[in-house]
């Protein structure tokens, strides 16, 4: 395991010596790179998805095992949390399995009732269709998993669901357009989007392909306006704002300020890197960088 991070480290630019009291943000950033892998430690040998953001189209279920609890954090926290994060089994069945790398594994699912078994402690869940992709964080005390409050998070981002696959061709005013509209799901394609993107659209989601390699980057602001809003797999470098109830974003870095407004919503798994307000009211908060107890990542990957 030690070898196959090494390479994965000098993959993601890690490579040299680094200060002990920077480890913690060099494994966070590490994990960005490499969660989910085969060549980072993962364990899915079956040609099924085995990154974070998986291939349009496929199923997969995102499973974070044990996730800090951010300060603001208010639904409560599961009985069963407990410290385990790395070379955790988690198989799905029917479905695949992967061992966690920094808390996450991806397992290849097909829709339906599945169990889902973290090193012995099964779970119960139901996958709603062909192309849905579930960041589903754990809570896990060796003998008993758990779900938190607001979680699993549905991502319906298939053409069968009726997702929308845009790429940075596309006029920025055609992708605010489609923002607006409610309950739309908008994929984008790996590239830079220059501009900032306002969302309108009430129970909208914005979902970006590609995150292993920060691949969607939008070189500009982002500001939700409608209720409901979620974002996941985005790089944005301007500011991120948000003004309606249940926003919530996973998987993403915001490299500017981030104002959180309206209350509830689940946040999982981000990067802040400038001054961040988020939600104190019925909101789930897990690993996020930026918001205590975890500092913000060094200049690396907030410049």
């Amino acid at each position: 395991m030690t070898g196959q991070n090494d390479a994965c480290e000098e993959k993601a630019g890690f490579g040299g010596t680094i200060p002990s009291r920077a480890l913690s943000a060099r494994r966070a950033l590490f994990a960005l790179a490499c969660i989910g892998s085969v060549s980072c430690g993962g364990d899915d040998a079956t040609g099924t998805p085995d990154d974070v953001d998986v291939a349009a189209g496929a199923t997969a279920i995102v499973a974070i095992v044990n996730p800090v609890v951010n300060t603001p954090h208010t639904t409560g926290v599961p009985d069963e949390l407990g410290d385990a994060r790395d070379g955790l089994t988690v198989t799905a069945r029917p479905g695949d399995s992967d061992v966690t790398a920094d808390g996450v594994a991806v397992v290849g699912v097909a829709p339906g009732g599945i169990e889902l078994d973290v090193s012995g402690a099964s779970l119960a869940h139901t996958v709603q269709a062909e192309g849905d992709v579930v960041d589903a964080p754990v809570a896990f005390s060796g003998s008993a998993a758990a779900f938190f409050d607001n979680t699993p998070i549905r991502y319906a981002v298939s053409e069968a669901s009726g997702a929308i696959f845009l790429d940075p061709s596309v006029p920025l005013a055609d992708i605010e357009g489609h923002l607006a509209e409610d309950d739309r799901v908008v994929v984008l394609r790996p590239g830079t989007y220059v501009g900032s993107i306002t969302i309108t659209g009430k129970g909208t989601l914005l979902y970006g392909e590609d995150f292993l390699d920060r691949a969607v980057v939008i070189d500009g602001s982002v500001t939700a306006a409608g209720e409901e809003v979620r974002l996941r797999g985005l790089t944005i470098t301007g500011d991120l704002t948000s003004r309606g109830n249940n926003f919530g974003i996973s998987f993403s870095l915001v490299r500017g300020n981030v104002s959180i407004t309206g209350n509830a919503g689940a946040f999982v798994r981000n990067v802040f890197c400038s001054e961040t307000v988020v939600p104190s009211s019925n909101a789930t908060l897990l690993d996020n960088y930026g918001v205590a107890p975890l500092e913000a990542l060094p200049p690396v990957v907030c410049d």
